[in-house]
């Protein structure tokens, strides 16, 4: 049996996707569901309908992005 492109061959554990710009934007937040998953979500989201609540990734481009103080996004 194959291995599932998220699945890492090690581990068998889903590998995770890096959040591209979201990683290191002052309106990006982590949310981690009861189960674990975690989630990236837009502040933006909020004020303004042309972003995406929960924004594919990676996200390579964005015209809302501003650096977040240290690079590090804001814990939820």
């Amino acid at each position: 049996m194959g291995v599932m492109m998220n699945q890492s061959p090690t581990a068998g554990q889903p590998s995770p996707i890096h959040p591209g710009l979201c990683a290191r934007c002052v309106h990006a937040r982590q949310v981690r569901s009861d189960r674990g998953s975690v989630f990236w979500r837009c502040a933006l989201a909020d004020r303004d309908p042309a972003f995406p609540r929960y924004p594919r990734l990676p996200v390579v481009d964005c015209r809302g992005f501003a650096p977040a103080p240290g690079g590090e996004p804001q814990p939820r």
